[in-house]
């Protein structure tokens, strides 16, 4: 694991900084003897995507591998083994990455997304805080497709808790529209779907061409 791709990585995203770097990298290396990522069970964790809320599937047009990510397919309330399932899906996508590629992209269909199917705050910061300090460098571009407006108080409440390079790696997309300009109340861009993604290798729930459908028995069993 600890690679000089992997020590480059944690000097860029910590600008350098001998002193910072050795301790970010002795977090982590502390965090993977603890957590285990590389040896996490497909059994224990295969009830968190029963319902295809998130998987790896393809590729953006950078060749990035893409994690797509439906809010509203959410069928669990254990937010150790949500968790668990993020970093599964981390790891198997970090696996597939062609040589050269050291980044994944996350597509995330917010159309649906209400309160009542999203993940707790402090899921999300967890979430937010594991790909920050044990996966630093990873995180090509998050698109978010087609937020309804109340998802900015939902994003104004984890926002602070993302470093502002992260933040800056987030993206809005709504098909509708032409407009890529920021929005007044966005501190992050809206893009065209074209700016990240091939639409025929984009899947039709996230606004591309490709008729792809979930079916959990062959995902698995290819996993």
């Amino acid at each position: 694991w600890l690679t000089d791709e992997c020590i480059a990585r944690y000097v860029r995203a910590r600008k350098g900084v001998y002193e910072d770097t050795r301790r970010a990298l002795r977090k982590t290396i502390e965090w993977r003897a603890q957590t285990r990522p590389d040896a996490l069970r497909p059994d224990v964790v295969e009830i968190e995507n029963k319902t295809g809320k998130m998987y790896f599937n393809g590729f953006d047009k950078f060749s990035r591998p893409v994690i797509y990510m439906y809010n509203h397919r959410q069928n669990t309330k254990e937010p150790d083994n949500q968790i668990r399932w993020v970093i599964y899906t981390l790891e198997m996508a970090i696996r597939n990455m062609p040589k050269g590629v050291e980044k994944v992209s996350l597509a995330i269909d917010a159309s649906h997304w209400g309160f009542s199917n999203s993940v707790s705050i402090g899921t999300a910061k967890k979430f937010l805080d594991v790909l920050a300090n044990h996966y630093p460098e990873r995180l090509g571009r998050a698109v978010i497709f087609r937020p309804p407006k109340f998802f900015t108080a939902f994003y104004s409440l984890v926002s602070p808790f993302i470093d502002p390079v992260t933040k800056a790696k987030v993206a809005f997309v709504n098909p509708d529209s032409a407009d890529t300009k920021p929005q007044a109340d966005s501190h992050s861009a809206w893009v065209a779907i074209e700016d990240c993604f091939v639409r025929d290798k984009l899947e039709v729930d996230c606004y591309g061409d490709w008729p792809f459908r979930y079916s959990h028995g062959v995902y698995w069993n290819a996993i």
